[in-house]
């Protein structure tokens, strides 16, 4: 299915559920999560919500989403302004969650249409959060959810980031501004690059990758015929809107990048904007991008991407067909098929090779994990209604998927919380 549809298909469910939505109320059963705020910054603050803990609450009478259960009550915590929950007392016997749900407001978010990207940096611990298009913040969290830093107005349409190849720098894509925002991860110290065009017209960065120690940029925006993959000049700022040597098809939509440290001068891109993807192999060169394969989706737009630890293959899902497909990166023909569910729109590959696999799934679990070249997931996860929430259930956001040791990091959102987010962290069988 492509994206478009799929789009429609969530737009048919808010209108039946309209009627129902004007009696849902805000979320409850959360405690607010430490922030440290930039000096002159002022957010939301975000709302970390701990299975195995409840909060007394007034409740509308609410329907939940067909196909998703709804929660057993169980015991949160009161409100309080520490990043953890303090539990209160109880008679259940049942042992706590180890499931962590933090609840992130992010301004100008648009449900269900639209989000930035995830990355987990395993060196410093931290995991760093965009929302996209309207969006403009940074949101840092630590490997358990604690928020540990908000940064609001450094990158408005805040989209894909890519941390730098010392891991001391982290580049996100203002697509509202044509520009980089780059943050010292070190000191928060601020920094930007242009990435625009020189004539003044908009190219909205979407997303950037390293490889062959150049800094490519994909750019276009949203109902533009013209898109592409820009360089940039590290060393004296320049930016170079037409990086790509030659390509057997014209670029007509932004592109999701992706590499790979076993193969640095490979670049995989994807088309988020067309119906099926074009899917392109580049080498990449101190100067440009030369194509040494090209292909198309079975499906829709490329939602994710995800590059097998030896840069052999890459994993496409694409919202339709219903299964996450595996390409191999020398000529990108499909070699594996992991079989999920309607519809694939995320997926992490840990270094050890293990797949988390990512659907939009409203009646199906959201999550299955897979050993390298399974068939059989060794574990699924499905994310409903929060505790003590009777809304109707999330769905993980396209592209929000991130693997990082024992645990997977997943966005989700649902139409009754709008500007808002939820991180779900989950542990590993």
């Amino acid at each position: 299915m492509s994206r478009t549809a799929h789009r429609g298909r969530r737009a048919r469910i808010w209108l039946v559920g309209a009627g129902v939505l004007a009696l849902l109320t805000a979320g409850a059963g959360t405690a607010v999560a430490g922030s440290d705020r930039p000096a002159g910054g002022r957010t939301a603050e975000p709302q970390l919500v701990a299975a195995g803990t409840t909060a007394k609450v007034g409740k509308a009478s609410r329907t939940p989403q067909p196909g998703k259960p709804r929660p057993t009550p169980s015991p949160t915590s009161s409100p309080t302004a520490s990043p953890t929950p303090t539990p209160t007392p109880t008679t259940t016997t049942s042992p706590p969650s180890t499931d962590v749900n933090v609840q992130i407001p992010i301004p100008g978010y648009v449900t269900g249409f639209r989000f930035g990207d995830i990355v987990v940096d395993e060196a410093r611990g931290r995991v760093y959060l965009t929302g996209g298009k309207g969006t403009d913040g940074l949101i840092v969290t630590d490997l358990t959810g604690n928020v540990v830093r908000t940064l609001p107005g450094i990158a408005p349409g805040a989209a894909g980031m890519t941390l730098s190849p010392d891991g001391r720098k982290l580049y996100i894509a203002a697509g509202d501004q044509d520009w980089l925002r780059i943050v010292d991860l070190d000191t928060w110290e601020l920094d930007g690059q242009f990435a625009g065009k020189t004539d003044g017209t908009m190219t909205c960065p979407k997303d950037m990758a390293f490889a062959a120690g150049q800094l490519w940029v994909s750019w276009g925006c949203e109902n533009e015929p013209t898109a592409g993959i820009g360089r940039v000049d590290l060393a004296t700022g320049k930016f170079d809107v037409y990086a790509v040597d030659a390509i057997d098809e014209r670029i007509t939509s932004a592109m999701l990048l992706a590499t790979s440290p076993a193969q640095p001068d490979m670049l995989i891109a994807g088309a988020t904007g067309t119906s099926p993807a074009l899917l392109v192999r580049f080498e990449a060169t101190a100067t440009g991008l030369i194509q040494r394969a090209i292909s198309r989706t079975d499906g829709g737009s490329v939602a994710q991407l995800a590059v097998t630890p030896d840069g052999s293959e890459v994993i496409v899902p694409s919202g339709a067909p219903y299964y996450h497909p595996v390409l191999r990166t020398s000529d990108l023909v499909e070699v594996h098929r992991y079989p999920t569910v309607p519809y694939p729109n995320a997926v992490a590959v840990r270094p050890d090779g293990l797949v988390v696999a990512g659907t939009d799934s409203s009646y199906d679990k959201d999550v299955w994990i897979f050993e390298p070249g399974g068939t059989t997931p060794t574990a699924t996860y499905e994310f409903g209604h929060l505790p003590n929430q009777e809304t109707w259930a999330h769905n993980l956001v396209n592209g929000g998927l991130a693997v990082s040791g024992d645990k997977i990091y997943a966005v989700t959102d649902q139409l009754a919380e709008p500007a808002m987010v939820t991180l779900r962290i989950r542990t590993l069988p």
